[in-house]
């Protein structure tokens, strides 16, 4: 189409004018209709009561004792917005539920998660901050003697900051979509090859140290750290698979294993620093969906879980682990009339 640009403001508007028409424009259908439905035209809301987590472990490679820092979980009520184009959740801070704070401690956190579903590349970008966290095994320790369960760290902070894309090898009969972003419907039971790469940087601190008595005669004096990070890069490979029942009935598992190289680098309560670059690192995913959905409105749950593992020659290392769980109810409104209707007042078509 022939968008004017003689006049002025014809030329101010025309790049208004090409990214609307770019945007907005009948797209060509490049699946199999008989496994996929579209929903692309319409604005889908769901509202979740979800749970997020950042856990992970130090790992004493010399006398094998671990510590396994554990944040206390919040179920929060949120809003999750799915387009045509990518989904992410907004969290509205109401607090549906959380642990006992007298005995797993006040976690405070920002957790923010944006997923890009394209009929063959979905990526998924994450960022977490998370600060107070509770020691999980205390008990399996001798030297903890207190009546509480749980060793409580208000002053243990966590970052996480990662990047996962991957390639949907069947991509004309499986929508990785359907289960994830609601903004398609499979509509006959099929699965697909997962094919990707992904970055993690994760890092950890404590004040004065992350391992403190009564632990540190546990661990070799090698393995007490201030502070320390980690980067992760590696290709990853999985399997998804969504079972259709009467239509209505959703049931999706996925296993994704990747393999990589990590850095890791830690300062130790010396003040002696330790850098290794090591590969073998290995990551884990693993998800499962379950969902009723008629087209219009559906409800269901789904957990998500990313691990990271990697056992070398270090003197210790950091195991972690984030992830997600949540129950919603959806709904998918129709927005072509409104679209339209806006696009017109901002004479961007029907110039």
């Amino acid at each position: 189409m022939d968008i004017p640009h003689k006049t002025l403001r014809e030329k101010w508007m025309w790049p208004h004018r090409t990214f609307a028409l770019i945007s907005f424009r009948e797209r060509p259908v490049n699946y199999d209709t008989a496994y996929v439905k579209s929903f692309y035209k319409r604005f889908v809301i769901t509202i979740p009561v979800s749970a997020r987590f950042l856990k992970f472990s130090i790992f004493d490679e010399r006398t094998g004792k671990k510590l396994t820092y554990v944040p206390n979980l919040q179920y929060n009520l949120g809003i999750s917005i799915s387009s045509r184009w990518a989904s992410f959740v907004i969290n509205s801070g109401v607090k549906v539920f959380s642990g006992n704070e007298n005995i797993k401690g006040k976690t405070t956190y920002r957790d923010y998660q944006l997923h890009i579903y394209g009929r063959k590349i979905i990526t998924d970008l994450v960022f977490q901050h998370y600060k107070g966290f509770y020691i999980k095994n205390s008990r399996s320790y001798e030297t903890y003697t207190s009546e509480q369960p749980y060793s409580i760290r208000s002053d243990v902070s966590a970052l996480n900051i990662g990047a996962n894309t991957m390639y949907v090898v069947n991509h004309r009969r499986y929508s990785y979509g359907n289960s994830f972003a609601f903004v398609e419907q499979q509509r006959k039971s099929a699965g697909s090859l997962l094919i990707g790469v992904y970055y993690t940087y994760f890092s950890a601190s404590g004040n004065p140290s992350l391992i403190e008595d009564p632990f540190k005669s546990n661990f070799d004096s090698l393995s007490l750290i201030k502070k320390g990070y980690t980067h992760n890069l590696g290709l990853n490979i999985g399997y998804i698979y969504t079972l259709v029942i009467k239509k209505r009935i959703y049931a999706t598992v996925s296993v994704t294993q990747g393999v990589g190289a990590e850095q890791s680098f830690y300062t130790r309560n010396n003040n002696s620093d330790y850098d290794q670059l090591s590969a073998g690192a290995g990551k884990f995913n693993g998800t499962i969906s379950l969902r009723y959905d008629n087209g219009r409105y559906f409800i269901g749950t789904m957990g998500t879980m990313d691990y990271f593992l990697f056992r070398g020659k270090a003197n210790s290392t950091f195991d972690y682990s984030f992830g997600k769980a949540m129950v919603y109810l959806g709904y998918r409104f129709s927005v072509l009339k409104p679209e339209k209707k806006l696009l017109k007042k901002l004479k961007l078509i029907d110039y």
